[in-house]
C-alpha cells in the first residue's frame, strides 16, 4: 500500500469535495457566510424553490435542518461534516464493490459512446436501486437529459446509501441535509470520481485491505491536524472539535498484532494450553518465568464470550479489526461456525469508543467488512458492532426534566438509582470535552438497574433523549478482559480548561499528558488479572513528571513485555520528537519474582527495521542493535525501584544497579541547575559580534558585573556538539542586574500569569559563577564544556557548579560512562540538570583524570580562539606564523606531543603553502592528542565504575569536536581510512575573511585581538601602522567595493587581497602565493569575492554578518560596509565615492566602444553586457539615493536582523 499516494488522494479529494459543497450551499440559497438569501416553500406533497417544484416534502425539511445546523454549529463545521460524510460514502461504495458486496456502481463504463458511471448506465437501462416512487419518476425524467447527469447521480447514490444496510447503518440513512449538498462537481474531469477510478492512487488490492480505511482517515484530516498544531504554537488550547485531528495517528499493523496477541491471545492460551493457535501468532512473547506461572495469576475464562476487549479511543477501528481476526480464530478453535463466531464477537466481545463520530462510522464499517470477509451474509447488518461515539449534550430543558423522566425509564423510582444516574448524565454533558476519560461514581446495583432499563426500553429509545448517553456510560464502566489502545497524545499545556481541570482532579498521576491519563483509564476498565496493551510516548518511562505514574504502576501492576521503539516508529512522522513504546501490562500486584521481557528497538531506522529486530533479535546486525542486544529477558520489575525516579531502565546491568545503590548521586556533590528563560530571546539575546565590544563585560565576578555599566554578558545557550570548551557566542542583556529583563518578565502581555521575575530567572544566585555547561537538547552523546567565571546560562544550556570537583566531573560528563547512566533518566531529546543530578558519582584516580581534562580544555580553547568568531581571537594562525621564533615554538609543541622531531629545514616564511602545511601539522597533532586523551578518560572511568564488560573506550574520530568550521573531514574508507582530509579551500577562505577584517580595521597585524569593534573610532584607531616594514592603511570609511579587477578603485576587494598577500608574505612570492590560494579555492580570488564571499561570511556569522553587502539586483554593483563603523552618512559615501564613479566608468567604456564605429560580434556582445550592467547600476542608484537621503542610523544593541532590515532592498538578502 503506497501511503504517499493515499495521502495525496485523501488531501486532494477533501479539497475538491469541500469546494463542491461550497457551490451547493450557494445553489441552495446561502451566501459565503452562511446567511440565507433564498429559501424554499413547503407545498402539500412537495417543495417549491425558485419557482420550481424540486422534490417532495422531505427536501424542505432537510433544508430547514441545514439552516439550523449552520446556526448551531457554524458554517465550517457543516462544510467539514458534509464533505467527510460524502467522502466516506463514496469510498465505502467503492470498497463494497471491490469486495463483491455491491455492484460496481462508481466504475466508469462506456455507454452509447459516452463515459459515465455504471449506476447511471444501469438507470438508463431501467435498472434502479430501491427508491420511492417520486424519486423513480425523477430518475426517469433525468435519464434522457445528459446535461443533468450530476443531478441524476445524486439521486441514485442517495438511493444506494439508503437501501444498502452497511451504508445506511454506518454512515446514516439519507434523511438529513447532507443529501442536498452532494457536490455536482464530482463528475467534472479531474475531480473526485476521476481520482476514485484512477488505480494509481488506490489499487484493487488496496481496496481489499482493512487498513485502507484507517490510512484514509488519517490523511483526510492531516491538513486539519497541521492547523491545530499551528494554533498550539500560538497559545491556543484544543477545543473539542480540535481533539480528533490533534490526536489521530494510525498504528503500524505489526504493533497492533503484538498488542492484541499478547492480551486476548495470551489470556486464551493461558486457559487453553494445548491450542495450536500459538503457532499462528508470531508476535506472541513467551512469558518470563515468574510471570503468569501459576493459575492464581491468570484470568480464568470458561468460554470465548468472556474474552471482552475495549479500545476506548478506537479511531477508524484498526485495533478492533485485528481483535476480530484473533477472536474469530479463537471461536473456530472452540468449534464455533463462522456465522456463530461473527455474531458472538459483535454481541459479546468487542467494544469501541471514540470522540469523533466520523471515526466511529469508519470503525463500524471496517468491522463489518472484516466480518463479511468470513461470512458475506453479515452485510445485512442484523447485528451491528458495538462502537460508540459521544452523544451531544442534552438541552437544558431535558436536564431539568430528568427527575420526572427517569422513573418512567426505570419503571420505578429508587432514589439511589435515580440520583446516581442523574450524576452520570450530568458528567456526560461534558462528554464532548472529556471523551473516554470520564470517571463515573456508580454502584453495581445502579449499573444493573440501567442495564435492565436499556434492555426494556430498547424499542422506545427515541422517547428517552439520554438513552445513548447511558449506553456509553455502561460501556465505560464495564470490566474487560483486555484493553488495547493507541491513546491520544496531548500535553497538558494544549488541553482546554475543562479537560485540563478534570484530568488534574481525577488523574493526578497521569495529568502531564492525555496518553498517561489513558494508562490509568485502561487499568480501571480491566478485570483483575486482565491485560492492557498500549502504544504511547516513551516519556512516561523516564521523565520526572511521570514519576508518580511509574511508581504506582510498578507497585500495582505487572509489565509482561515491552517494545521500546524510540523514534521513527511512525514512518509518516519525521524526526525524533515522537518517541514511542508499546507494552502489555497485567492488572495484579507484582511479587518479588515478577519479571518481564523487553525489546530495545530504538536503533531501528524505520518501522520495518524495528519489526525485523523484534522478530529476529539474534540476527540483527550490530549496526542496528545498540550495544549488540535487542532482547532482555527475566528483567525483575523491582530493579526499577532501585533507580532514583524509578525509570524503566530494563537494560541496566547488575553492576550499574550496584553502583547506583552504593554511591551518592552527583547532585549531592555539585549543583546541576537549569537557567533563565527570557520569554523573548529576540529582544534580550544577541550574538556577541552584533553589539559594540565596549558594552560587553567578560570574565567578571557576580559582584563586579552587577555594579558595572556593561549591558551585555556572556550567556551559555547550548549550541552545536562540542566538548571541553567553546560555544561561547551568545550574550544576554543583564544591565544593572537585569532590570529591563525583570521588568519584562513581570509585564509580558503574552504571559500574564507570571507575576515575579524569579519564575524565569531560575537559580539566580549562581549567575556569573565558574562551572560547566552543555546543550540540554541532544539526540547524540552529551558534550560538556568548561565555562569560566562571568557567564549566565539558559534552560537550553544548563550548568553544573562545584567548588571542589568541577574538573573531575567535567571529565566524567564527557565520558561514555556518564552517557550510559544519563540515558537511564533521559531517553528523549533532552538531558537536563535533573537527569545529571541522579547519576552516581565515584571520585577516584584524580591524579590520572585531572591532567587529561585540563589538557583537553587547553587544546579545545586554542581551537575555539583560533577562529574569528571567538571574542578571544588574536590572529589568523597562518598569518601568525610570521617569525622563526614562532615556527620553532610550533615545532617544539609538535615534538612535545608526539615525540617526533619535525624536519628543521630552513623556514619558508614567505611561502603561503609552507605556512599552511606547518599549520596543518600543528593541528593534526592536537587532534590526535585530544582523541587519545578522550579514549584514555573513557578507559579510566570505565575502570572506576567497573563496566569493562559493557563499555569500550573507543571514540570515533568524527566525534572529536575541534576543527569544526569545515577545515577537515575524516576519510571514511580506502587506504587512508581514519586519516584527516584537509580542506585547503576553507583555510584560504578563513585567511581572506581575516584579510578583509584587517583592511576594515577590525584587526591590526601589529596587535593581537580585536581592534575596532565599536562605533565612531577616533582618528588614532584608523591611522596607518607598520608591520614587518610594510605600511598598512586601515580603510578610511570601512567600505570596500567588490567589483571586477578593472574597476577604477584602488581599494577594490580583489586588490586588497592581493596587497595583503604581498605585504604579509612578501612581494617576492606574490604570484606563487596567489596561485596557491586560487588553486585551493578552485577559482580566482575575484570570482570568489564576487560570487561566494558573502555566502561564506553569513554562514560563519550565523546569518548575523558584520560586513553588510550593498548590492544591486544581480550584483552588477557590490560593496561591503563594516557594520560597527557605519553611520547615517555611509550610504551617501557609497553612492558618491563608489556607485556614481562606477556608473561614469561604465558609461565611458560604452561611449568609447560606440565611437569606434563597427564592432566585432564579440565586441557587440561585450557592449550589450556593459549596457546591462550600466542599466542595473543606474536603477540601483535610484533606490540607494532614496535611502541615503533618509540618513539612517541605528543602535547596534538592536541586533543585525532588525538593523539590516532598515536598508530594505539596497542590501543583499540574509539567506
Amino acid at each position: 500500500m503506497n501511503t504517499t499516494r493515499l495521502k495525496r488522494f485523501a488531501t486532494e479529494a477533501r479539497n475538491k469535495i469541500k469546494q463542491g459543497v461550497v457551490l451547493m450551499m450557494r445553489q441552495w440559497g446561502f451566501d459565503a457566510d452562511g446567511r440565507v438569501l433564498e429559501e424554499p416553500e413547503l407545498l402539500q406533497g412537495g417543495t417549491l424553490f425558485r419557482g420550481e417544484v424540486i422534490g417532495n416534502e422531505d427536501v424542505y425539511h432537510r433544508w430547514c435542518v441545514l439552516r439550523q445546523s449552520i446556526e448551531t454549529n457554524g458554517l465550517r463545521q457543516v462544510y467539514e461534516e458534509t464533505a467527510y460524510t460524502w467522502f466516506n460514502r463514496f469510498i465505502a461504495i467503492k470498497i463494497l464493490s471491490k469486495n463483491s458486496l455491491l455492484d460496481p456502481y462508481l466504475d466508469y463504463t462506456a455507454s452509447e459512446g459516452v463515459r459515465t458511471t455504471e449506476i447511471v448506465a444501469q438507470a438508463r437501462r431501467g435498472i434502479l436501486p430501491q427508491m420511492n416512487e417520486y424519486d423513480q419518476r425523477k430518475v426517469m425524467e433525468l435519464s434522457g437529459d445528459y446535461s443533468r447527469e450530476a443531478e441524476l447521480l445524486t439521486l441514485l447514490i442517495s438511493a444506494v446509501c439508503h437501501s444498502t444496510p452497511i451504508l445506511a447503518n454506518c454512515f446514516g440513512r439519507i434523511n438529513d441535509y447532507t443529501e442536498l449538498l452532494l457536490p455536482r462537481t464530482v463528475l467534472t474531469q479531474g475531480d473526485f470520481l476521476d481520482m476514485l477510478n484512477d488505480d494509481s492512487y488506490i489499487s484493487d488490492d488496496d481496496y481489499r485491505q482493512p487498513e485502507l480505511i484507517g490510512w484514509l482517515y488519517q490523511f483526510y484530516i492531516a491538513e486539519r491536524k497541521n492547523e491545530v498544531f499551528a494554533s498550539f504554537k500560538s497559545g491556543k488550547k484544543a477545543a473539542k472539535e480540535d481533539i480528533p485531528a490533534a490526536t489521530q495517528i494510525f498504528t503500524p499493523n505489526w504493533i497492533v498484532k503484538y498488542m492484541v496477541q499478547n492480551t486476548i491471545g495470551r489470556i486464551y492460551l493461558d486457559n487453553n494450553d494445548y491450542s495450536s493457535l500459538k503457532d499462528d501468532w508470531k508476535y506472541l512473547v513467551e512469558p518470563t518465568e515468574g510471570n503468569n506461572d501459576s493459575q492464581e495469576h491468570r484470568l480464568a475464562i470458561e468460554n470465548p464470550e468472556e474474552l471482552t476487549i475495549i479500545d476506548a479511543g478506537c479511531g477508524s477501528g484498526h485495533i478492533l479489526v485485528e481483535a476480530f481476526d484473533t477472536l474469530y480464530s479463537i471461536y473456530l478453535d472452540q468449534y464455533a461456525s463462522p456465522r456463530e463466531a461473527c455474531d458472538a464477537i459483535f454481541e459479546h466481545n468487542i467494544v469501541g469508543v471514540d470522540i469523533d463520530t466520523r471515526a466511529k462510522q469508519l470503525a463500524q464499517f471496517a468491522l463489518l467488512m472484516k466480518a463479511c470477509s468470513y461470512v458475506p451474509e453479515m452485510a445485512d447488518c442484523h447485528i451491528m458492532p458495538r462502537v460508540f461515539d459521544i452523544p451531544a449534550p442534552l438541552p437544558e430543558s431535558e436536564m431539568g426534566n430528568l427527575r420526572d423522566s427517569l422513573p418512567h425509564f426505570f419503571l420505578g423510582g429508587n432514589e439511589k438509582v435515580i440520583g446516581e444516574t442523574m450524576d452520570a448524565i450530568r458528567l456526560l454533558q461534558q462528554a464532548e470535552e472529556l471523551g473516554s476519560v470520564m470517571k463515573f461514581d456508580i454502584s453495581d446495583s445502579t449499573r444493573y438497574a440501567i442495564h435492565v432499563a436499556l434492555e426494556n426500553q430498547c424499542q422506545y429509545a427515541d422517547k428517552f433523549p439520554y438513552y445513548a448517553h447511558l449506553k456509553l456510560m455502561m460501556a465505560l464502566t464495564d470490566k474487560y478482559a483486555a484493553v488495547v489502545m493507541n491513546p491520544p497524545y496531548m500535553g497538558s499545556g494544549n488541553m482546554n480548561a475543562v479537560l485540563s481541570k478534570y484530568v488534574k482532579d481525577n488523574y493526578p498521576n497521569g495529568k502531564a499528558d492525555l496518553f498517561a491519563v489513558f494508562m490509568e483509564v485502561a487499568k480501571s476498565l480491566l478485570s483483575v488479572y486482565g491485560k492492557y496493551g498500549m502504544i504511547n510516548m516513551q516519556s512516561w518511562m523516564f521523565l520526572s513528571s511521570f514519576e508518580a505514574l511509574r511508581t504506582n504502576l510498578l507497585k500495582e501492576s505487572c509489565i509482561d513485555s515491552m517494545l521500546h521503539l524510540g523514534p521513527h516508529t511512525f514512518d509518516e512522522l519525521s524526526g525524533e520528537v515522537v518517541q514511542n513504546t508499546a507494552f502489555v501490562i497485567t492488572n495484579y500486584k507484582p511479587t518479588d519474582e515478577t519479571c518481564g521481557t523487553y525489546y530495545r528497538l530504538v536503533a531501528g531506522a524505520n518501522c520495518h527495521t524495528k519489526e525485523s529486530m523484534f522478530l529476529d533479535p539474534e540476527e540483527i546486525d550490530t549496526e542496528f542493535a545498540e550495544k549488540r542486544q535487542v532482547r532482555f529477558t527475566g528483567i525483575n520489575q523491582q530493579n526499577f525501584e532501585k533507580i532514583p525516579g524509578c525509570p524503566i531502565g530494563y537494560w541496566v546491568s547488575e553492576k550499574m544497579l550496584l553502583k547506583i545503590d552504593a554511591n551518592n548521586p552527583i547532585g549531592l556533590y555539585a549543583e546541576p541547575r537549569a537557567g533563565l528563560q527570557t520569554s523573548d530571546n529576540n529582544r534580550f539575546l544577541r550574538l556577541w559580534h552584533e553589539v559594540s565590544i565596549s558594552k560587553i563585560g567578560f570574565n567578571l565576578s557576580r559582584e563586579s558585573a552587577l555594579y558595572s555599566d556593561y549591558k551585555w554578558f556572556p550567556h551559555n545557550k547550548g549550541g552545536q556538539d562540542r566538548r571541553w570548551f567553546g560555544n561561547r557566542d551568545y550574550i544576554v542583556n543583564f544591565f544593572h542586574d537585569g532590570e529591563e529583563l525583570k521588568y519584562w518578565l513581570e509585564h509580558n502581555p503574552n504571559d500574564p500569569t507570571t507575576k515575579s521575575w524569579s519564575r524565569n530567572l531560575r537559580n539566580y544566585p549562581l549567575y556569573f559563577n565558574e562551572g560547566i555547561t552543555w546543550g540540554a537538547v541532544t539526540s547524540k552523546n552529551i558534550t560538556v564544556r568548561y565555562s569560566p567565571q562571568g557567564s549566565l546560562f539558559d534552560t537550553s544550556g544548563p550548568m553544573l557548579f562545584s567548588k571542589t570537583d568541577l574538573i573531575y566531573i567535567l571529565g566524567l560528563m564527557n565520558s561514555i560512562v556518564l552517557y550510559k547512566y544519563a540515558r537511564l533518566f533521559a531517553q528523549g531529546l533532552s538531558i537536563g540538570s535533573g537527569h545529571i543530578a541522579k547519576v552516581p558519582l565515584i571520585i577516584n584516580k584524580q591524579d590520572d583524570v585531572l591532567p587529561l581534562v585540563q589538557q583537553n580544555i587547553s587544546i579545545v580553547k586554542q581551537d575555539w580562539d583560533a577562529h574569528e568568531t571567538s571574542w578571544d581571537f588574536q590572529c589568523n594562525e597562518i598569518v601568525a606564523l610570521d617569525t622563526e621564533e614562532r615556527y620553532i615554538d610550533t615545532i617544539n609543541g609538535i615534538y612535545e606531543g608526539t615525540g617526533t622531531l619535525v624536519d628543521l629545514a630552513a623556514p619558508q616564511l614567505d611561502s603561503l603553502q609552507w605556512r599552511t602545511e606547518i599549520f596543518k601539522q600543528k593541528w593534526e597533532d592536537k587532534f590526535r592528542r585530544l582523541h587519545e586523551n578522550e579514549e584514555e578518560l573513557n578507559r579510566q572511568f570505565i575502570d572506576i565504575y567497573g563496566l569493562q564488560d559493557e563499555l569500550t573506550p573507543d571514540v570515533p574520530l568524527d566525534e572529536v569536536t575541534i576543527l569544526q568550521q569545515g577545515e577537515i573531514s575524516i576519510m571514511p574508507e580506502g587506504p587512508y581510512c581514519g586519516t584527516l582530509d584537509w580542506h585547503d579551500d576553507v583555510l584560504m577562505k578563513q585567511l581572506i575573511s581575516y584579510a578583509i577584517g584587517v583592511w576594515m580595521g577590525r584587526y591590526r597585524l601589529d596587535k593581537p585581538g580585536l581592534h575596532i569593534a565599536h562605533p565612531n573610532p577616533p582618528e588614532e584607531e584608523v591611522c596607518t601602522y607598520s608591520y614587518h616594514g610594510e605600511e598598512f592603511e586601515i580603510d578610511a570609511d570601512g567600505i570596500i567595493p567588490i567589483l571586477p579587477d578593472d574597476a577604477p578603485f584602488t581599494d577594490n576587494a580583489c586588490k586588497r587581497i592581493t596587497d595583503f598577500v604581498s605585504k604579509v608574505f612578501g612581494s617576492g612570492k606574490q604570484v606563487e602565493n596567489l596561485n596557491f590560494m586560487e588553486a585551493a579555492l578552485g577559482k580566482s580570488v575575484a570570482d570568489y569575492m564576487t560570487k561566494d564571499f558573502w555566502k561564506d561570511h553569513t554562514k560563519m556569522y550565523q546569518k548575523r554578518p558584520i560586513y553588510w553587502l550593498f548590492s544591486s539586483k544581480k550584483g552588477a554593483f557590490q560593496c561591503l560596509a563594516y557594520m560597527h563603523r557605519m553611520d547615517e552618512y555611509t550610504l551617501e559615501r557609497i553612492r558618491q565615492k563608489y556607485l556614481l564613479p562606477y556608473i561614469t566608468y561604465l558609461d565611458e567604456k560604452i561611449s568609447t566602444m560606440q565611437a569606434r564605429g563597427s564592432l566585432t560580434t564579440a565586441e557587440s556582445r561585450q557592449m550589450t553586457k556593459l549596457q546591462n550592467l550600466l542599466d542595473e547600476c543606474r536603477e540601483y542608484h535610484d533606490r540607494l539615493h532614496q535611502y541615503s537621503q533618509q540618513n539612517i542610523s541605528f543602535d547596534l544593541d538592536d541586533g543585525v536582523v532588525r538593523n539590516y532590515a532598515l536598508f530594505g532592498d539596497v542590501v543583499a538578502k540574509l539567506k
